[in-house]
This record gives structure tokens, C-alpha cells and sequence, in this order.
């Protein structure tokens, strides 16, 4: 097995100088032998935003930005010439990166250098990079009401009704999809109730949501086992995502299956409907 050796620094940012405080923004790989310099920078600056008063974002991704096309230059010369040569400067990660930002703002801090082998530089700088700084995130859900909890919204009544005993999970299969649903009752084919919150705190993942789904009901339209797709929406409480909420709705509706979208004040009729149902077609304990 070749191995590579390698130094590498992490990048931070420092808000205050007086504080002290910093927090690990990215990661610079050298490997002369390889003629190879690597990195990764974090561009988003939520976790920054809210850790410091006063963050300037413009000012933070303006200033990884031109990192960035340094670096690109450096790379396209040393397809050309020695560079480290050139530079006559120890080719380790943080004099590398004291070179591509001579004039480093305060606030961007290089690390100690730290030094490795690798077989697989590309591998090592993505470890690296996960290891000194996305693992450091802390995780943020995306959800106000995950679709379990919109699925107690419409349970409750559906057990009042005696239905939800007769409900099943399925998997309906497609030549491009294997899709599980966790309630469903069959009369001749599968009738699925899939809860789905909307509740989420951006726009666009409402919309991302929307667009799966719809995604999977056009692979689903190929499967002879389904009957009708009930969707038991979970709409957003932050008022002002109620329009991305229509907008999903609408493009739900283009689903091109049998379905039914069904709102959380319909619950209880919804719940008499599919009661009614069991009963007609004898199925299970509905009554």
C-alpha cells in the first residue's frame, strides 16, 4: 500500500481577540511529494451568526471566497512548475496558508501544524474536515412536528372508530421504488394512510418534502397493488410559511395516483369515512 505523508493545519475564526473565543472553520492539507494542497472551508455561517454578536456574513464568505481563488491559482501552477520551490518556505499546511493569506483579517486564525500518512489524500482531507468541524455541529431539526407527531393527530380518532386495529404496514413495490408505509388495510389493493408534517421551520423544506412525495407517487403510478394514497397533512404553525404550505399542496395535488389530501380539523370525518368504508366492504373490525 503507498502511503503519502502530509501535514495539515485548521482554520479558525476568532470574533473577538479580547474573548478569545474561536470556533473551527476549516482545513488545509499539504503533501509535497504529491504536489498536492488541499482544503475545506465551511461557508455557512449559522452555527457563527449564532454564536457571536454582531457576526458579519457578507465579510466571512467574501473573505473564504477569495481563499478559495488563491487557491485555485496555486493549483493550476503547480501543474506547471515546483512551487514549493519557488516559495522557498517549509511546505507544511499552515506556512502554505500564511502564504495563500499574507494579509489574514484577525478574525481567521491557522492552527498548529499536524502531520500524518495517508493512501488516499482526497479520503483524509474530507475526514479531517468532518472530524475538526462538521462534527462539531450541533444537530438542528429541520422539524417543528415530525410526521409521527401528526400521525397521533388523526390516530386518536381512527381508534375511537375502531379502524386502527385493522391497519397494516405494506411495501408497494416499482422497478424504481420500494416505498413503506406503516399504515395501510387492503380491499383488493392496498389503501395507504401516509401522515406527512408540513411543520417544518424553512420554506424550502417544505417544498423539498412536496417534491419527494410527488416524486414517489410518480414511481407508484406503475404499482398494481395501490388503491388511494391518503395524506394526513401536518400544516406549518410559523404563520409566515402558510403560503409555502398552499404552494406544496398544489403541487401535491399533481400526484398522478388516487389520492386524497386530508387537513388535521378533517380528522374526525376522515376517521367516519374510512369507518364507513371497512364497514361496506367487511373489512377487519370496522363498524
Amino acid at each position: 500500500m503507498n502511503t503519502t505523508p502530509y501535514t495539515y493545519s485548521v482554520i479558525r475564526y476568532l470574533h473577538d481577540p479580547t474573548t478569545g473565543e474561536m470556533l473551527n472553520i476549516g482545513v488545509i492539507l499539504s503533501a509535497p511529494a504529491n504536489m498536492v494542497i488541499e482544503a475545506r472551508l465551511e461557508h455557512r455561517y449559522e452555527r457563527l451568526s449564532d454564536a457571536f454578536v454582531d457576526f458579519d456574513g457578507e465579510n466571512y464568505r467574501r473573505t473564504l471566497q477569495q481563499f478559495n481563488q488563491v487557491l485555485d491559482v496555486l493549483r493550476e501552477r503547480l501543474s506547471a512548475t515546483t512551487l514549493f520551490d519557488l516559495w522557498d518556505i517549509s511546505s507544511n499546511a499552515q506556512s502554505i496558508a500564511k502564504q495563500i493569506w499574507p494579509d489574514m483579517d484577525l478574525s481567521f486564525q491557522i492552527g498548529e501544524v499536524m502531520a500524518g500518512i495517508s493512501d488516499d489524500l482526497s479520503d483524509t482531507i474530507e475526514s479531517l474536515f468532518h472530524r475538526m468541524v462538521t462534527s462539531q455541529y450541533q444537530r438542528v431539526t429541520q422539524e417543528n412536528r415530525t410526521d409521527d407527531d401528526v400521525w397521533s393527530v388523526y390516530h386518536k380518532p381512527l381508534v375511537r372508530r375502531h379502524v386502527a386495529n385493522n391497519l397494516r404496514d405494506t411495501v408497494l413495490t416499482t422497478p424504481e421504488v420500494d416505498v413503506k408505509f406503516a399504515h395501510a388495510f387492503r380491499n383488493e389493493k392496498w389503501h395507504v394512510l401516509q401522515p406527512l408534517s408540513m411543520d417544518l421551520k424553512k420554506r424550502e423544506n417544505i417544498q423539498n418534502k412536496a417534491t419527494r412525495w410527488l416524486g414517489n407517487a410518480v414511481a407508484l403510478e406503475a404499482s398494481a397493488d395501490l388503491g388511494t394514497l391518503y395524506l394526513l397533512l401536518g400544516p406549518p404553525s410559523i404563520e409566515t410559511n402558510r403560503s409555502a404550505y398552499i404552494k406544496a399542496k398544489n403541487l401535491l395535488h399533481k400526484m398522478p395516483i388516487d389520492h386524497r389530501l386530508i387537513e388535521e380539523d378533517e380528522a374526525e370525518d376522515f376517521a367516519e369515512d374510512i369507518s364507513a368504508y371497512m364497514r361496506e366492504h367487511g373489512i377487519g373490525e370496522g363498524e
